[in-house]
């Protein structure tokens, strides 16, 4: 669907850009999934606060409950997909090539390009289905997984010549230069800062802290309870970057272009100064040998320390939300450790002792793994890195966490050298 564009539609109506959002949403602009699987992650965003915020009486660990909850998610993507749909055609003006001074937003072709675009979104929505139900993993962690994929490489080995004869690869490009005589390091950098980025999320991707656990009915019999740096996964970030992304898109709709604003009312001016400070913008790549000085500029420092602070406020908020509404919280893990018989060693076997016990760590490593993560993915694309510091801290998490269900389900079943090379002997 990504190399499919919807009728009426041609490849010269979007003038390119708008990198993260394709990377973040899984998406292909101009395509049938434009809005790629941000409509389904807008859905959950806006489910999650509401349950969490006990707006939404659901309790999650009850199946009714959670049967409610994700068939009212399915409705809400559907709703969202039409009108972000509307938002792409309408504010990219797709068609416009096509039909020229005749282009209108009631137009039946651009009318038909909002439809086969939701509708790729809601495809998008019964994939991710397919794959969750039988396969292992999500489907948006795969859309997502193969979408950055595809960037790092092709950024880094692409051995196509451009125009001036130079390879579009940044890896080729630099070897290139390098037997002209000439030492481009800002060539190279961006597959440098992704190496470095890549390094360091594995490295906090295997980071614990493990409580020491005892069976109550067996002695010498225990285990123990990992609590992960990334104790929130990369979902604050995925949700983060999602709602920014949505900010941008919603200026886009009311006729506000944020790299070429022109003549703007007093709304779009609104729309325009929270969509400016709300997205990266031309801060990508800022600390890069050739970029860094662009920081003495006040206008660019204060836009950086804005958008550092609202990212980062933004990923405790939902690392907060995420931890209590999904069975994260010391309350919940305490039920869980009580139900399976378990203890902590050295303490009374009551459930208010565990709590209180796991709350000395877990509301603290939420809110340190929340900031550990927004730091990294807004500091990978101040490097420049490939794919996007939140592309690259969703693809290791994604994979790493792919890693650990094939472990886990699949074992038993694989070829014995196979077996060997996942690390079980």
């Amino acid at each position: 669907m990504g190399v499919i564009y919807p009728v009426g539609v041609s490849p010269d109506d979007f003038r390119g850009g708008y990198q993260q959002m394709q990377i973040i949403f899984a998406s292909q602009m101009g395509s049938i999934i434009s809005t790629g699987i941000g409509p389904i992650v807008t859905a959950s965003i806006i489910l999650q606060l509401l349950v969490g915020a006990k707006m939404i009486d659901l309790d999650l660990t009850n199946n009714e409950d959670k049967a409610l909850f994700q068939g009212t998610q399915k409705i809400l993507t559907v709703i969202i997909a039409v009108f972000e749909a509307a938002a792409v055609v309408i504010g990219f003006r797709l068609g416009s090539t096509f039909l020229g001074e005749s282009w209108s937003a009631t137009h039946p072709l651009v009318m038909s390009a909002m439809v086969q675009i939701a509708m790729g979104s809601i495809l998008l929505m019964y994939l991710d289905e397919v794959v969750s139900k039988w396969g292992i993993g999500s489907g948006i962690g795969l859309f997502i997984a193969g979408g950055v994929s595809k960037t790092i490489i092709a950024g880094s080995f692409n051995m196509i010549q451009d125009s001036s004869g130079y390879y579009l690869g940044l890896v080729p490009r630099f070897m290139q230069l390098l037997m002209e005589g000439i030492i481009a390091l800002e060539v190279i950098f961006p597959v440098i800062a992704t190496i470095i980025v890549f390094l360091t999320v594995v490295y906090g991707e295997s980071m614990r802290l493990e409580i020491p656990l005892s069976y109550g009915g067996i002695r010498g019999v225990g285990g123990r309870y990992p609590l992960k740096f990334f104790y929130v996964s990369n979902i604050p970030v995925i949700l983060t970057a999602a709602l920014l992304m949505n900010v941008h898109m919603w200026a886009r709709f009311v006729g506000v272009d944020v790299s070429n604003p022109g003549n703007l009312g007093i709304i779009q001016s609104i729309f325009y100064y929270i969509s400016y400070y709300a997205a990266l913008g031309n801060l990508n790549g800022i600390i890069s040998p050739t970029t860094w000085y662009r920081l003495m500029d006040v206008g660019v420092l204060f836009h950086l320390i804005v958008y550092f602070i609202l990212f980062l406020a933004l990923c405790i908020l939902f690392g907060k939300f995420w931890v209590e509404t999904t069975g994260l919280g010391a309350e919940q893990v305490a039920d869980q450790i009580q139900q399976g018989g378990m203890h902590i060693p050295g303490f009374r076997r009551d459930k208010r002792v565990v709590k209180r016990v796991l709350n000395r760590y877990i509301p603290q490593i939420t809110i340190i793994s929340s900031i550990a993560i927004g730091m990294l993915a807004v500091g990978a694309d101040l490097l420049g890195a490939l794919g996007s510091g939140t592309g690259i801290l969703l693809t290791v998490g994604i994979l790493y966490r792919l890693y650990e269900e094939i472990q886990k389900e699949e074992m038993a079943d694989m070829q014995p050298a196979f077996r060997r090379f996942m690390g079980k002997g």
